[in-house]
C-alpha cells in the first residue's frame, strides 16, 4: 500500500473509490460526481491535507479532510474516511489518519473533528483508538407531512441570501451547520424571513431539497408559531412536505420539541468526536 496526496489525484478516481467504499454503510452515501463535489466544497475539503491509498494502480482508500476555523482557531475536519471492502482490516485507517495528522501540524493545526454514526460502534471505537473523543450528540429530524401554519400577525417574504441575517444561535452549529459551510454551499441557499411591522423576527435559511440549515425566532417571539410558520412556508416553497433538519444538538430541547410538534421523526444520531 502506497499513501499519497489526493492534490494531484483526478477527482472522478476519487468518486468512485467513494462509492465502493461506501456501498455498505450504513446510511445510504450515493451521490454522482457533481453532488460530490458540491458536498467536498461546502465543508472545506482540502486535497493537499487528504490522503489516498493505492493499491497497484487502485485507490482504495480515502481520508478526505478540511479546515474549519471557530474562536479557538483552525482545526482539521475529517469529512469522510472509507477503506474498500477488499483492503479492510489492514491498518490503513491508522496509517491514514497519521499521515493526515501529520500534514495537519505541519501547518500548526493539532485539533481534529469529525462525526460517527452513533450506532457505527466499530468506527465509534476505531477513532476512539485513534484518540478521538465523543463530545456531544447530534440528531437528525425528517418531516414528511404537511405543516399547518398558525395564524399570526407577521408576513413571510423570501428575502435574498446575500442579507441573511447570522444571528447568534443558542447552540454551536456542527461544522456541516456552519456558517462557513452554509455560505459556500452551492447551488446557493434560499432564504424565508418572518417580519412584524417590517421589523425582523425570524428566518429560515433552506436548500432546495429542503434542508433546514439554519431556524432562527428572536427570543422574544417565541412560542408564538413563527418557526412552525417558516416550516410550513418553506414547504410551500420547495412544493414537497419532506424537510430534513440534520444535527441539531441533541440538548437543543426547544428544538427537538418543535420539530417533533411538526410530525418530525428523529432517524438518525451523530457523535461529534473531537481531537484535542
Amino acid at each position: 500500500m502506497r499513501l499519497h496526496s489526493l492534490s494531484l489525484t483526478h477527482f472522478s478516481l476519487i468518486h468512485q473509490a467513494f462509492t465502493q467504499a461506501f456501498d455498505d454503510y450504513l446510511v445510504p452515501m450515493r451521490m454522482d460526481e457533481e453532488q460530490l463535489a458540491a458536498m467536498l466544497h461546502r465543508r472545506g475539503w482540502r486535497p493537499e491535507l487528504s490522503v489516498g491509498a493505492r493499491q497497484g494502480d487502485a485507490l482504495v482508500g480515502l481520508w478526505l479532510a478540511g479546515i474549519h476555523c471557530d474562536e479557538s482557531g483552525p482545526a482539521g475536519y475529517c469529512i469522510a474516511t472509507g477503506v474498500l471492502p477488499a483492503a479492510r482490516r489492514r491498518g490503513l485507517l491508522q496509517a491514514m489518519a497519521a499521515a493526515v495528522s501529520q500534514r495537519l501540524a505541519s501547518r500548526g493545526i493539532r485539533r481534529q473533528r469529525l462525526e460517527v454514526i452513533a450506532d457505527n460502534a466499530a468506527a465509534l471505537a476505531a477513532y476512539t483508538g485513534l484518540g478521538f473523543q465523543a463530545h456531544r450528540r447530534l440528531d437528525c429530524y425528517r418531516i414528511e407531512q404537511a405543516i399547518v401554519a398558525p395564524p399570526g400577525d407577521w408576513t413571510l417574504q423570501h428575502g435574498q441570501p446575500e442579507k441573511w441575517p447570522c444571528w447568534e444561535l443558542d447552540f454551536e452549529p456542527a461544522i456541516p451547520n456552519s456558517r462557513d459551510s452554509l455560505q459556500r454551499a452551492r447551488p446557493p441557499l434560499s432564504l424565508l424571513t418572518a417580519r412584524r411591522n417590517g421589523a425582523l423576527i425570524g428566518y429560515a435559511l433552506h436548500s432546495s431539497a429542503g434542508d433546514i440549515a439554519e431556524l432562527a425566532v428572536r427570543p422574544d417571539c417565541r412560542r408564538r408559531g413563527v418557526a412552525r410558520s417558516l416550516l410550513a412556508a418553506t414547504q410551500a416553497a420547495i412544493g414537497a412536505e419532506r424537510l430534513g433538519c440534520n444535527n441539531i444538538d441533541a440538548a437543543d430541547q426547544a428544538m427537538a420539541n418543535l420539530l417533533r410538534g411538526c410530525g418530525g421523526q428523529l432517524w438518525l444520531s451523530q457523535w461529534e468526536m473531537r481531537r484535542a
